[in-house]
């Protein structure tokens, strides 16, 4: 299980810094090369959206097994895509096969944190999050010895199979999990919601920390890329160590604990605007954002109200969504007032509708008792 979560993430990192050779392979420009980026997740938005059903009718283990063999099988792709139409084609797919192995992952891992009685999912989590460090450190080794992109994707496409293959053996098969409480539109949509809102707060330091630091601190370039580094290793340590607190002090608990820390981080490093206090900022907002989706992955995936997979599609659905308009509604923002404004403004509205919406759906209806140890829910 843990290994599937770890090379999941090394996809991911494995050819996004080498975008812009990908990009001058195709002849593209910034504004083609976005649209094509934006493929991928409109393909990745139309997967979650039938993810239930397909965990549903094949079973979570056989969902993230056979949607990752396919999904490595097509990573070479990237390398091999003629022109921008193909290759826009390639990411679309690919984002809707990530998307069925996402939900399968996580409905496998609910199940297993339920077999062994205690928390798993942040680390599980993390595991991903160590996978995108270890797969753009390979990336990053590859160009520096000068290994072409076709064969680097290749090693990891065979690694990755063999991986998904294993684990498809060492799982246990067990029939889905049947819904048993009352459906609810309103919690479904609470999902979606409660996970929109927090990758609002996840992935800002992403996509805006280093022109922070450049344009508001005044770092130099090579500091830059810091302040992203630190926001990684805070999110990696709070999510390998975020299970002790889950089953220490709940999940709920811990996921607003959580959210009050990164929301605290992130008015620091927006009012001091120094960069040094920048940098700890950034460290202290990856550690308390880190354990909020895995929390929100354990509480949709047990939710009486929906059948095996249902749940965490709603969710993914938010938070892919929410991954698609954050970086343009925080850049809107900074263009009408300043980029410090806009992150205060947008990630802390963000916060607060994340927390509301949370205990008016999640923790006022019932909730699978087994999986959330400590969860303190009713």
């Amino acid at each position: 299980m843990a290994l599937l979560f770890f090379v999941n993430g090394a996809v991911v990192g494995s050819w996004l810094p080498r975008l812009p050779e990908i990009r001058d392979r195709l002849g593209i420009d910034l504004t083609a090369l976005g649209l094509t980026l934006a493929l991928g997740g409109l393909g990745s938005l139309a997967g979650s959206s039938i993810s239930g059903v397909v965990v549903g009718r094949f079973g979570a283990r056989r969902a993230a097994a056979i949607s990752a063999v396919v999904l490595y099988l097509l990573l070479p792709l990237i390398a091999i895509a003629p022109n921008p139409v193909v290759f826009a084609v390639v990411l679309a797919t690919m984002g809707f096969i990530d998307s069925q192995a996402d939900v399968g992952m996580n409905a496998v891992g609910i199940r297993v944190e339920q077999a062994v009685g205690r928390s798993i999912m942040t680390r599980l989590h993390g595991l991903w999050s160590l996978g995108t460090l270890v797969g753009s450190g390979a990336s990053a080794l590859a160009v520096l010895f000068g290994l072409d992109l076709t064969p680097q994707l290749v090693i990891l496409a065979v690694v990755g199979v063999g991986t998904a293959l294993v684990a498809a053996r060492l799982l246990p098969e067990s029939p889905p999990r049947a819904r048993v409480g009352r459906r609810s539109g309103a919690l479904a949509l609470g999902l979606m919601l409660a996970g929109g809102t927090a990758v609002f707060i996840e992935g800002a330091p992403f996509d805006w920390g280093a022109i922070f630091l450049i344009d508001v601190t005044g770092a130099g370039a090579a500091l830059a890329g810091t302040g992203v580094i630190l926001y990684t290793g805070g999110m990696l340590i709070g999510r390998l160590a975020g299970d002790h607190l889950v089953d220490r002090f709940g999940a709920v608990t811990t996921l607003f604990a959580g959210l009050v820390m990164s929301v605290i981080a992130m008015l620091f490093v927006v009012v001091r605007q120094v960069s040094a206090t920048a940098l700890i900022g950034f460290s202290f907002w990856g550690l308390g954002i880190s354990v909020a989706l895995p929390v929100l992955y354990k509480l949709a995936g047990g939710h009486h109200s929906f059948a095996e997979g249902s749940g965490l599609a709603a969710l993914t659905v938010g938070t892919r969504l929410g991954f698609m308009v954050s970086p343009a509604l925080i850049g809107v923002a900074a263009t009408t007032w300043s980029l410090p404004t806009a992150l205060a403004v947008v990630v802390g509205l963000a916060a607060v509708a994340s927390m509301i919406t949370i205990r008016l759906t999640l923790i006022n209806a019932e909730s699978s008792r087994d999986s959330l140890p400590g969860a303190g829910v009713s």
